[in-house]
């Protein structure tokens, strides 16, 4: 019985988007968003109660799981149409069945389609097109340097051609999470640069970022690695503060920086389930944002900035500590643009929101020292 059950939730966990999607396109186009919204409803159930009955995967799969379950709904709008809602279903799929997979070429491809399936979207759906194109085109090299560095650490033994193998990965992860994108990560999330309407694309873009992320997180630590990643993300938070555009595109940097980090799986946890939160737009101005962002309490981003900073310091005293302090100012600064007046939205959605995310904030300081000490879940992405 218990077999069975596994089996059923393996199955059903990642193809529920697709099989909505299939519904989706067989019926009518009046009835299409009254019936999405119903599918993502039942999808995000069905993900919430089956996740804990699949066995074999570890704290990142289960929650990358939840958090990408959550974006059909997050992103319906009411008036959509059914090409676009079928696209964030598809979308939604292609991220769950990487998030489930353990292997770097899969996971890379399947990140790449959901990249074009963005794209595609944009180019439906909003006037930003161009952009989105050229997005798509950055990922896609990111796809390119990621199976190359793979292919390098995984067939040669040279210590130098290992070197390269784990540079070109780095480099490569960082631009599937979307640095380097042109106006950068901001273009989607900065929500005075698009209206309202088209807010579903940051929800979509937040997918393949996780997704990325998730696999930078397995990633051998190795010191390259770790100083690409370090790097990419110190410099991707500095971008943002100095464009002042440091909401979510801030987490995704932070994220990054965790990645490099001895039991840094938990912080970049948390740095994505607010960035999701926020993506999602609840009715929050730029100063209320920036104080969920920055790492003051009660949310969740107070605990992983505690547990980045603690590992940066732990990994390396020098270079540790000097990204560490990079980090502290970084976060000085965006916290001495936040508000601290914030209100509850009207929406009964958002308000949804910010109050699983509070819950979420309040929890993680007593949860984070339990996992940390809790045995290291394996890392096997990379073996053959």
């Amino acid at each position: 019985m218990a077999e069975t059950l596994h089996q059923i939730a393996r199955f059903l966990i990642p193809t529920w988007p697709l099989l909505a999607a299939c519904l989706l396109a067989l019926l009518p186009e009046k009835r299409a968003a009254g019936s999405a919204r119903l599918f993502a409803l039942t999808g995000l159930a069905l993900t919430v109660l089956l996740t804990p009955l699949v066995a074999g995967q570890d704290l990142i799969t289960r929650w990358t799981w939840l958090l990408a379950a959550s974006v059909p709904f997050l992103s319906w709008r009411e008036g959509s149409r059914r090409l676009t809602l079928c696209l964030d279903f598809l979308a939604c799929f292609v991220t769950m069945l990487a998030l489930g997979l353990h292997a770097v070429l899969p996971v890379a491809c399947l990140i790449a389609c959901g990249a074009l399936l963005l794209a595609l979207r944009e180019s439906l759906a909003t006037t930003r097109a161009r952009q989105a194109w050229e997005s798509m085109r950055l990922r896609l090299a990111g796809t390119i340097l990621t199976l190359l560095g793979s292919s390098l650490t995984s067939f040669s033994p040279d210590p130098a051609t290992l070197r390269l193998g784990d540079l070109l990965l780095s480099i490569g992860l960082c631009l599937l999470a979307g640095l380097g994108a042109p106006g950068g990560l901001a273009s989607y999330f900065d929500s005075s640069l698009i209206p309202p309407t088209e807010r579903a694309s940051a929800l979509l873009d937040m997918l393949l970022c996780i997704a990325a992320i998730a696999l930078m997180i397995r990633l051998p630590e190795r010191d390259i690695t770790h100083t690409v990643l370090v790097l990419a993300g110190l410099a991707a938070l500095w971008l943002g503060i100095l464009a002042r555009q440091d909401g979510v595109r801030s987490l995704i940097a932070l994220a990054i920086v965790s990645t490099a980090i001895p039991g840094g799986h938990v912080p970049a946890m948390l740095f994505l389930s607010t960035g999701l939160a926020l993506a999602a737009e609840p009715a929050l101005d730029s100063r209320s944002r920036r104080w969920v962002a920055c790492g003051l309490p009660p949310w969740p981003p107070f605990a992983a900035s505690c547990g980045l900073l603690a590992g940066l310091m732990r990994s390396s005293p020098l270079s540790g500590g000097l990204a560490a302090l990079l980090t502290v100012i970084g976060l000085g600064v965006m916290a001495s643009r936040s508000g601290l007046a914030g209100a509850l939205p009207c929406a009964w959605r958002d308000r949804l929101i910010l109050l699983l995310l509070l819950g979420l904030g309040l929890v993680a300081p007593f949860l984070l020292p339990a996992v940390h000490t809790g045995q290291d879940f394996s890392l096997g992405w990379m073996a053959p």
